[in-house]
This record gives structure tokens, C-alpha cells and sequence, in this order.
């Protein structure tokens, strides 16, 4: 009889200690955690940066279409299709941004580790696409940008030079 107490008073202490985390899982979650909480930063810092290319975007938008509207014949054959759709695609990743934030749960230390590490790698996945979204619609408006300040410069010296020959006659 002493000997099943014994025995149930030691599988009682390992089932009490064996119900914790251990160091190495809490170790694991909290740099997983810390690494999603540095993609979202980023990622905050980025959402300022669309939002100037955004703005960019539409000012350059209105130029353009005002010049191309006073000149249409030395506008002929141009478009504006690849600024409309690099707004299109910051206003995406905004989107999916601000989605993921209304459903971002906080870690919670005192959930399993199995699904602690699950909700984190599927946030971590989540933010990693994002920012990969976010670059690739941020180097689309800048080039977009820099292809419609080229087009304006060149269509108001095509515009000046037209006024001097005509000045001339």
C-alpha cells in the first residue's frame, strides 16, 4: 500500500511538471513571436511609404491627363493604365494589411505550444507575403512615377518647342 502511494505521488509530480512549456518551446515562441512583431513594424513603416506613392500617384495622374488632354496629338498612343494599376495594387496591400490586423490575435503565452507555433508561422506567412506584395506594388508605382514625370518633361518640351516654331512663322 505504501508503495502505490509512493508510486501515485510520482506520477502526480511528473504530470504536474511535465504540463509546462519548456524552456526550449518558450524560447521558440517568444523569437517567432518577436520576429512577426519586427515584419509588422516594417510593415507599419511601409503602409506611410504607399501612402506617399499614393499620393504621387495621383498628382502625377493629373498632370499627366491635363497635358495630355491640352496636347492630344503628341499625347497619341499614350496611356495611363500602368498608374491606375499601381495604385490598385498598393491599395491591395493596404487592404490585406488592415485585414490582417482586425484578425491578429496577441500571443498568448498560455495557450499550447502547438498552437501557439501554428497561429505564429501562419502570421508569420501571412506578413512575409505582404511585405513581398508591398515591395513589388511600391517598385510598381515608383516606376510608374518616374515613367509619367519622363513622358511630362518631354511632352512640354515637345509642347515649348512647338510654340517657339510657331512664334517664328
Amino acid at each position: 500500500m505504501k508503495n502505490l502511494m509512493v508510486l501515485s505521488v510520482l506520477i502526480v509530480a511528473i504530470l504536474f511538471v511535465g504540463c509546462g512549456k519548456s524552456e526550449v518551446e518558450k524560447k521558440a515562441e517568444t523569437e517567432l513571436n518577436a520576429e512577426i512583431m519586427k515584419l509588422h513594424d516594417g510593415q507599419m513603416a511601409s503602409m506611410k511609404t504607399m501612402d506617399d506613392l499614393t499620393k504621387q500617384l495621383d498628382e502625377v495622374t493629373v498632370l499627366d491627363d491635363s497635358l495630355t488632354k491640352k496636347n492630344p496629338k503628341a499625347a497619341e498612343g499614350h496611356s495611363m493604365d500602368d498608374l491606375k494599376a499601381a495604385k490598385e495594387k498598393l491599395a491591395a496591400v493596404k487592404a490585406d494589411m488592415t485585414m490582417w490586423m482586425s484578425g491578429h490575435k496577441p500571443y498568448d503565452e498560455n495557450m499550447q505550444h502547438e498552437e501557439v507555433m501554428a497561429q505564429l508561422t501562419k502570421d508569420k506567412d501571412a506578413l512575409t507575403k505582404i511585405a513581398a506584395d508591398g515591395q513589388a506594388a511600391m517598385s510598381a508605382a515608383t516606376t510608374a512615377i518616374e515613367s509619367h514625370k519622363a513622358f511630362v518633361q518631354d511632352l512640354m518640351a515637345k509642347a515649348t518647342t512647338m510654340v517657339k516654331k510657331a512664334g517664328k512663322r
